[in-house]
């Protein structure tokens, strides 16, 4: 009989493959982490976004789990997000070789050709099976991320992901007075699995990513530090080859304040010899923002003004703050 809780070591540069490090490990942060688009099948103009990560987060000599949840229905311009803290051990609460599980609110299996994910919120449920599609990506140095530092072997993560998911299942709705709607929904989703020693709280190991995920099948990942000017890649297309991506350049639009923080919003992207080399990336609507970041659904547009796929950003609080102090007990409130 498997273990809830189970742990494994952490490992750099002599790491495992994919399904042996899914697990968590000892003695460093990590997260399992979704991001999704999803159709409506009989109403193909109801167009939806989704968020899904559980963090096993080390501080302070302590483990404990994160769960965040989110659902943009871009009709509305409605964005739902809610997150819930516990320790390992309590209500239910683990993750091991097969299973991520938090309590009765959200559940990710992990079975041989797919991922099965749960999600329950009292606005709204999602159940996706999500196909392994082209299957999984080490990113930068065979796995291996320096978190903005690159001279700093503290500053490290190890990540991979599944980028191209094929997704399907069921979206229900919850309107004021409980009565609730079912939805069948189709779209795609990118997985994500790092973890890794790096300072969580350091404004100069927050990011500004990019997942960009074209309509032709093929797909980029950015990793960029704004503060030390540090950028790393993923270049994936369509049969499975993929190369690293480090000579780039992206130029924010605009910046915005948000509790005091600035964030960048919308890029004007630039990718020397990879594929249409410019790109817009251009938010689809306001908002989207969770307690103390930013997880931003956007068009990808080419130089002939031709939305060419869907790129979703993450912008880390301290990226554009270096004198901010990041709260975490604060950013880890129940919502």
């Amino acid at each position: 009989m498997k273990k809830k809780n189970f742990r494994i070591p952490y490992r750099e540069a002599d790491h495992g493959d994919f399904n042996a490090e899914w697990p968590p490990h000892k003695k460093v942060s990590g997260w399992w982490y979704i991001t999704g688009y999803l159709t409506d099948q009989e109403n193909r103009e109801n167009f939806y976004s989704y968020q899904f990560t559980i963090f096993n987060i080390r501080k302070f000599g302590f483990n404990f789990y994160v769960l965040q949840m989110a659902l943009t229905d871009f009709q509305t311009q409605k964005h739902l997000f809610r997150q819930r803290l516990s320790i390992p051990k309590k209500r239910n609460i683990y993750a091991n070789q097969d299973n991520v599980v938090f309590s009765r609110f959200a559940v990710l299996k992990r079975e041989k050709d797919q991922l099965i994910l749960s999600m329950k919120t009292d606005e709204f449920e999602l159940q996706l099976d999500l196909n392994k599609g082209k299957g999984a990506f080490w990113h930068a140095d065979d796995g291996v991320l320096a978190m903005g530092l690159p001279d700093d072997p503290q500053q490290r993560t190890v990540y991979y992901s599944y980028p191209n998911m094929p997704t399907t299942g069921k979206l229900i709705l919850f309107n004021n007075s409980k009565e609730k709607t079912i939805l069948s929904v189709k779209g795609k989703s990118w997985f994500d699995r790092q973890w890794g020693p790096f300072r969580l709280l350091d404004p100069v190991s927050h990011w500004e990513w990019f997942s960009l995920r074209f309509f032709d099948d093929e797909e980029i990942m950015l990793f960029a530090f704004p503060l030390n000017f540090y950028y790393d890649g993923t270049y994936i297309d369509k049969v499975g080859n993929s190369q690293l991506v480090r000579d780039y350049t992206y130029t924010p639009k605009e910046f915005i304040e948000v509790n005091d923080f600035t964030f960048s919003k919308g890029w004007d992207l630039v990718l020397p010899g990879i594929k249409e080399e410019q790109y817009e990336i251009r938010p689809i609507i306001e908002g989207q923002y969770n307690i103390a970041y930013f997880e931003i659904m956007a068009e990808i547009i080419n130089p002939k003004n031709e939305c060419v796929g869907f790129c979703f950003v993450e912008l880390g609080p301290g990226a554009r703050n270096p004198t901010k102090k990041i709260r975490l007990w604060k950013a880890l409130r129940k919502i």
